[in-house]
């Protein structure tokens, strides 16, 4: 049995450095988390843009583990397919055809495509402004893979166009006034009369769903709802406080904010059916481990990690070297009540 083992894993090596079917890296990095910083610290080298920057982690990503060199080459990786030319072109065409009343622009911002009923210096603003900045930035951070679609990003000018368009679009009135995104659809819907950071935190959804897949709904919505009020800090987005903060700092008082394990074993319906505090408690996370300089890692470690801890909470406790998540919430509220916005 042993010898018949040993031929095993010597054939599975043989196809693996001959074929190229598997590959192997892992990374385990340390940091300390801040948690005492003041809350004047945060406001230092604040230079706001249209919206968001990450502090860099000063741990680099290309440490492995000490898994024998014959272990790593039989742990698979997937193969990844072959990046898919994407015909802008014949989109674009397809697109002129079928636009909803009014006059429209379109502007090719890869890998979106932006249509907006606002002038084509407006439109083209937007999409060479906010929306590459914040797709640079976020690639910068997180992100490796471009979504393997294209995806319209619909801007309209007011209330009024945005509903309709909408409706004569995709045959539903919104349920937000500010936007949204729908995988099924391949589209961000926007009211831009509204600003820019509803924008940046839809266009955050089809990237993650590009790169992590498994990713759970408060993590998905907490760092989106990070970037809604974002600026550059040292070339990498950041988020700011911003509107949820006062939500959630009630919820504290009041008494009534769920623990970090609840908010992370929430089920996708539970979450976005849930206590509003849900998005200020998942946002405000994100914000603290932006602050302490472990958000980037956080993401690369969970997201690497994701088929054995669903929930990131193993992660969570790993990168901030943290066991115990009741304490930790007890000094993480006192720092959120401390918070202030604008």
């Amino acid at each position: 049995m042993h010898q018949q083992n040993l031929r095993l894993r010597l054939s599975l090596l043989f196809a693996a450095i001959c074929g190229g079917a598997f590959a192997w890296q892992h990374s385990e990095r340390s940091a300390k988390p801040l948690l005492s910083m003041s809350t004047d610290s945060l406001s230092r080298n604040r230079a706001v843009v249209t919206a968001g920057s990450d502090q860099q982690d000063s741990d680099s990503l290309s440490e492995t583990d000490q898994l024998s060199e014959t272990d790593q080459l039989l742990k698979p990786t997937p193969i990844r397919a072959p990046d898919v030319k994407l015909d802008f072109e014949s989109h674009v065409q397809q697109l002129r055809a079928n636009l909803p009343d009014g006059d429209f622009t379109i502007v090719v911002e890869k890998p979106f495509v932006i249509i907006g009923n606002q002038s084509q210096k407006e439109v083209e603003r937007w999409a060479q402004g906010t929306i590459r900045w914040a797709v640079s930035h976020l690639k910068k951070s997180y992100f490796k893979n471009d979504p393997d679609h294209i995806i319209n990003i619909w801007l309209f000018k007011d209330a009024k166009s945005y509903e309709e368009g909408a409706v004569q679009l995709f045959g539903r009135k919104p349920t937000t006034p500010y936007g949204y995104y729908s995988p099924s659809d391949k589209a961000l819907v926007m009211n831009i009369s509204t600003g820019g950071g509803t924008l940046v935190h839809e266009i955050a959804h089809p990237f993650m769903a590009a790169n992590f897949p498994r990713c759970p709904s408060w993590f998905n919505e907490g760092l989106a709802s990070l970037y809604e009020q974002s600026a550059e800090r040292n070339g990498k987005i950041v988020g700011l406080t911003n509107w949820r903060l006062r939500g959630l700092q009630f919820a504290i008082k009041d008494r009534r904010l769920g623990t970090f394990t609840d908010l992370m074993t929430t089920s996708d319906r539970e979450f976005y059916e849930g206590d509003d505090a849900n998005y200020g408690q998942a946002r405000y996370l994100c914000y603290w481990l932006q602050e302490a300089g472990l958000l980037r890692k956080y993401y690369h470690e969970f997201s690497s990690a994701a088929e054995s801890d669903q929930t990131g909470i193993k992660t969570l406790k790993r990168v901030m070297q943290k066991k115990d998540l009741v304490q930790f919430q007890k000094d993480w509220e006192a720092w959120v009540s401390k918070l202030s916005f604008p």
